[in-house]
């Protein structure tokens, strides 16, 4: 008996041993294999990740695309128009029996700009999130900030566009581009209908620059944001200083028309007087 001990703590030293092999190996297999699911699952997350920069560069592009087409729509829409408000006055005169049909014609393309203008209201609100825009400040940069200023304008991004016109004209004061500048920022004010807002900015440019060709149209543009804030007089008055000031341009033919057409003014009766009421005896 003493003789068997002995043996049988071999025996199960043996067993030991090859039941923690065992369950060693199965141990490495399974981290092996959560290895390998690992790297799969990384794999994965990286193209996501390419597919998800692949796309938003994609919607990216395609905005810009969109912005830029519709920009050139409207441009050619506004050339349109000023072309047919610029003959209006010399058609008038020989043809007035074209004047409904050109009036139809310029209710269209009001009609083609409006729509124009609420999609770009559209795009600059999925814009706003794909392709964010920031300002340039620096003076050194004025022709790359004068183009993004300018670029803003035509989108309708006009509180951004009015802002870095701001700073170019700071830094550009003087120069002809500042004049032009300072035009786009007044222009913002009126197609956004701020006239109050547009009015100070106009005069600007009329006082500070007087030989920029954007006067006649800004002395225009103010005598119109001055009928609309029902300030008759002082719009009367800018139409005739351009009148005299610019007689040969298509904006003296149009503040022609715009007196011309200026319903006359109410004249309220003098009060009537009362006879004296004679006191009572």
């Amino acid at each position: 008996m003493r003789k068997l001990l002995p043996f049988a703590v071999i025996l199960l030293l043996i067993l030991a041993a090859t039941t923690h092999n065992s369950l060693e190996a199965k141990d490495k297999d399974e981290i092996i294999e959560l290895k390998a699911e690992i790297i799969v699952l990384q794999k994965q997350v990286r193209d996501l990740q390419e597919s998800t920069d692949k796309n938003t560069g994609q919607v990216s592009t395609l905005l810009t695309q969109v912005v830029d087409g519709v920009s050139l729509a409207r441009r050619d829409v506004s050339q349109t128009r000023e072309l047919v408000d610029r003959g209006l006055s010399d058609i008038n005169a020989t043809a007035n029996s074209s004047n409904q049909q050109l009036n139809q014609f310029v209710e269209k393309i009001n009609a083609t700009n409006t729509r124009l203008e609420r999609l770009e209201q559209q795009i600059r609100k999925v814009e706003a999130i794909f392709i964010p825009t920031t300002v340039i400040k620096n003076c050194d940069e004025g022709e790359q900030q004068y183009k993004q200023a300018y670029g803003d304008y035509i989108r309708g991004n006009y509180a951004l566009a009015i802002e870095q016109f701001r700073n170019y004209v700071t830094c550009f004061s003087g120069t002809e581009a500042g004049g032009q500048a300072q035009y786009l920022i007044a222009d913002a004010f009126y197609k956004q209908l701020e006239f109050q807002n547009a009015i100070p900015e106009l005069d600007k440019l009329i006082n500070e620059y007087p030989n920029n060709r954007q006067v006649a149209t800004a002395r225009y543009k103010k005598a119109d944001c001055l009928l609309k804030t029902d300030k008759r007089k002082d719009a009367e008055t800018e139409l005739r200083v351009l009148i005299q000031n610019h007689p040969s341009s298509a904006e003296a033919r149009q503040a022609e028309q715009v007196l011309a057409s200026l319903p006359p003014e109410k004249v309220e009766p003098p009060p009537k007087k009362t006879p004296p009421t004679r006191p009572r005896r």
